[in-house]
């Protein structure tokens, strides 16, 4: 298994209690191995959440805290999530932070 690519989403001044949502649909089959989730600034997000799924598995269970991700390999668990080609994946981050915040989500990908 080898690594394929990063897909980056992003949003600035997400306002307390508002979200970045966003879908992607696979070209080609793929891994999904981490998801890393930054705050531009380097401010911490331990109130915000996060919610995903593909197609109808969802892999949330209704969300986790934004910061159980982590934003670098050193902390972001190993998911290892088949993304098959055609399917959809969709995402929402809330932040839940008390002010506004902006971030990357990342998708690390591999080959399946």
């Amino acid at each position: 298994m080898a690594f394929k690519y990063y897909k980056t989403f992003e949003k600035d001044s997400i306002g307390d209690g508002a979200t970045l949502e966003d879908s992607w649909q696979a070209d080609e089959d793929l891994k999904i191995k981490r998801v890393h989730i930054v705050e531009k600034t380097g401010l911490s997000i331990p109130k915000s959440t996060f919610y995903m799924k593909i197609k109808e598995r969802v892999y949330t269970q209704a969300v986790v805290p934004a910061n159980v991700l982590g934003p670098d390999v050193l902390v972001s668990a190993e998911l290892d999530i088949p993304f098959k080609k055609g399917e959809k994946l969709a995402f929402t981050f809330k932040n839940l932070e008390g002010a506004a915040r902006s971030v990357f989500v990342t998708f690390e990908t591999w080959e399946p």
